[in-house]
């Protein structure tokens, strides 16, 4: 049987029909799973690959539609950041991977319980977590935002084998809550090579970070082999503090370790377990006043109050048993994110309100699946793949909320409003709220290839979600003619849905590819607090049909991938405001539908030997098709929040072909990230933000074993705005409106030892 010669990216790769765009050396995969099938590129054996074939390079594993396939044969938009890529970039945190990607958005307050994803103009409109996330952030195939609570997704993440974004609905594949799409970071898996890294970085803001990986066998013939990965870190941030703050910026510091095992008892078992800890402390979020911002100078309006923590967990296990017809897969993990936060929530200088924070959130999945090898059918129909499964999980979903009205607060409500002083009474609002999700899915798809160079695949996935939820609002003391207390209520309410995919794919030639396919996406419905006690609201659910194709040009030395998709999201879960007296409830409701429009390109070129240039685009036009009765008016027309009509990222990385010093070799990489203007609020008369780009540059010499690298990330110091933070807060006591700001000018030096 013949090899296939494929295209991989060391750098950005979007997987249009077919392919991927780029660029590198050529590899040759000995085996494929669909019998009789040609193979494009394919070389007669002994013969001599043309030179420029020597920039291919090798092929890319994915897991996109659960099964592992080359990336070059999925019938969809995905993209992946390779381990290469990541290195290069120092990429080790969701926020880094999304600048890179196109349709990717986000907003933050750059701490790492506060970002809000959007994928194709698809993001959480609620304002906090629910019974599921609109956009599912995974790390193995685990989900760590199962609430869809943004607490646990942002922390440090190393050691990536890659980082997989599967753009639109992915219901099928994934299951609840990812509408928009899925990314999922790979971690690497123990070998049996002794091997090991130690990478030190300090940066300008001051800071520092630390990071050591051992790998080594413990038993001979891959019985058992361990990989321990740690890192730590601090930094002082690049927000000051107002004057008088107990600290002069926002800071903070992470630890974390990842233990590994892999054992390989016999030829067709392999067992996979890790158990991984982090543990990360910051100072409050990185929010500035909108003055300070277009001064440049980004200064925190709030007052420092105490330390926050977030703490996650993750115990994974899996077992992977290779049948003559196909693989038998189990997989099982807990996870924990433990939140402590103590900080000024009124975002400004005056002692208005303190907040405390407490969360508790635990999930634990299990999932079985069988995925066949090529299948023959009779009388010349070709073959058939079958993928089936069925998944269980559960998550508990604890939040205490206390709100602590300083002295200012009475003086202002007091003298300002009352006319009369007002004493502290030392009054509270409490908010408590439990929530469990039940989850049971059953999921399968079929991939069929008449000819060759066809394949129709078809899916569909059975959810059933019984969403339990208890919860109380108390205000004691004067807190409670402003905030009317919520007695005890509780709630529980199963959803179910059924959510198919489809798609057609088809090899015109070994150079040019293209695809149609059709997917959907779900995420149950849950309670929500008002006045009244509990009410329930439905689920929201997205249909989506895209287009592709991908090509080759030039001997390899170009490629361009690109897609085009028609998304409808409909009942989609909004905050909603029911007015009681003079308290002002946000509530959720299933008021809106939207539609988004839109297309991602993607174009790797190797013009001359050493270099190697990536970009990626995208184009998306997301907009309300039916928000009446949104809190702001009748919304009908108006852009998605976070959902940037361009996005584009561009990396060129040149690495001298000659040594510059005995066993190094010069390189210099050069990063451009551009999102254009947005809103992250429902109104955007309230608040928009310009669009930003960021340049950054890196360069040095790089040996076998040695790398050290100089860097200006953010080059030109452009000071920008991510999202916007207590809006309504700061609007209560007359100050300007907190925006939440991005990683201003640092410099820096890296170096990476390997053994």
């Amino acid at each position: 049987m013949r090899g296939r010669t494929v295209l991989a990216a060391g750098g950005v790769i979007l997987a249009g029909a077919a392919a991927s765009p780029a660029l590198g050396q050529q590899s040759e995969i000995p085996e494929t799973e669909t019998p009789g099938a040609e193979t494009p590129g394919t070389e007669t054996p002994g013969t001599e690959a043309p030179a420029t074939e020597a920039l291919i390079l090798d092929p890319v594993v994915v897991t996109a539609r659960r099964t592992e396939e080359l990336l070059e044969d999925v019938p969809g938009s995905v993209v992946v950041l390779s381990d290469e890529q990541i290195d290069r970039s120092n990429i080790d945190t969701t926020a880094d991977v999304i600048s890179r990607l196109p349709n990717v958005s986000f907003t933050e307050n750059s701490s790492p319980v506060d970002l809000d994803i959007s994928i194709r103009g698809v993001s959480n409109q609620i304002g906090t977590s629910a019974s599921g996330p609109t956009n599912g952030i995974f790390l193995n195939g685990v989900l760590l935002n199962p609430s869809g609570a943004t607490t646990g997704i942002n922390a440090t993440t190393v050691d990536l084998e890659r980082v997989e974004t599967i753009l639109g609905p992915q219901g099928t594949a994934f299951g609840r809550g990812t509408i928009g799409g899925a990314i999922n970071f790979v971690t690497k898996k123990p070998t049996d090579t002794v091997e090991g890294s130690l990478d030190l970085e300090v940066g300008s803001f001051p800071d520092g970070q630390a990071t050591a990986i051992f790998n080594a066998p413990l038993l001979e013939d891959g019985l058992l082999s361990a990989r321990l990965v740690a890192f730590g870190g601090a930094t002082d941030g690049f927000v000051e503090f107002a004057p008088g703050s107990e600290v002069d910026t926002v800071g903070g510091e992470n630890v974390g370790v990842r233990f590994s095992l892999r054992s390989r008892p016999t030829e067709r078992l392999t067992l996979d377990g890790s158990v991984s800890f982090d543990r990360t402390e910051f100072d409050g979020p990185n929010s500035a006043t909108i003055t300070s911002v277009a001064a440049g100078n980004p200064i925190s309006g709030a007052s420092f109050e105490g330390e926050n923590a977030l703490e996650r967990s993750l115990i994974t296990g899996e077992i992977t048993y290779d049948f003559d017809i196909g693989t038998l897969i189990s997989r099982s993990s807990f996870f924990q994110t433990d939140v402590e936060t103590l900080d000024d929530s009124d975002f400004t200088a005056l002692d208005f309100t303190v907040g405390t924070g407490l969360l508790d959130e635990q999930a634990i999945s299990q999932e079985l699946r069988f995925q066949s090898r090529d299948i023959d059918l009779p009388r010349r129909f070709g073959s058939v793949a079958v993928n089936v499964g069925t998944s269980v999980s559960f998550n508990d979903f604890s939040l205490t909320s206390v709100i602590d009205p300083g002295p200012d607060a009475f003086a202002i409500i007091g003298e300002d409003i009352l006319g009369f002083p007002l004493p502290d009474d030392g009054s509270t609002v409490t908010t408590i709220a439990d929530q469990e999700v039940f989850n049971f899915g059953i999921f399968g798809d079929v991939r069929w290839r008449p000819i060759p160079r066809l394949e129709i695949a078809a899916g569909a996935r059975f959810n059933l979600d019984r969403v339990s939820e208890t919860g109380e609002t108390i205000a004691t003391g004067l807190s409670a003619v402003a905030f009317p207390p919520v007695p005890f209520a509780s709630g529980e309410e199963s959803f179910t849905a059924v959510t198919p995919n489809a798609s057609i794919k088809y090899d015109w030639t070994d150079d040019f590819s293209t695809y149609l396919s059709f997917s959907t996406g779900f995420r149950a419905g849950g309670f929500t607090t008002s006045v009244g006690g509990f009410s329930s609201f439905d689920e929201e659910r997205a249909r989506s049909v895209e287009g592709g194709f991908r090509a080759r040009f030039f001997d390899g030395r170009l490629a361009v991938s690109g897609s085009g998709y028609f998304l409808d999201y409909d009942d989609i879960q909004v905050s909603t405001v029911e007015v009681v007296g003079p308290a002002a409830v946000f509530t959720i409701d299933n008021a809106a539908s939207a539609r988004s429009v839109g297309s991602e390109i993607a174009i790797a070129a190797a013009p001359i030997d050493g270099l190697r240039i990536d970009a990626v685009m995208g184009l998306n036009f997301s907009t309300f098709t039916d928000f009446a009765d949104s809190p702001f008016g009748d919304l009908t027309g108006t852009r998605l929040p976070n959902a940037p009509v361009h996005t584009f990222s561009i990396t060129a990385d040149y690495q001298h072909p000659e040594e510059l010093l005995p066993g190094l070799d010069g390189f210099a990489r050069v990063e451009y990230n551009f999102r254009s203007s947005f809103a992250n609020l429902l109104d955007p008369d309230l608040v928009t933000f310009d669009g930003f780009d960021v340049l950054t540059f890196r360069a040095g010499l790089r040996g076998e074993r040695v790398e050290v690298e100089a860097f200006v990330e953010n080059a030109l110091d452009e000071v920008f705005a991510t999202g916007s933070t207590s809006l309504v807060a700061a609007g209560l006591v007359g100050a300007p409106v907190n925006v939440d700001v991005g990683a201003t000018r640092r410099f820096g030096l890296r170096a990476k030892l390997l053994f």
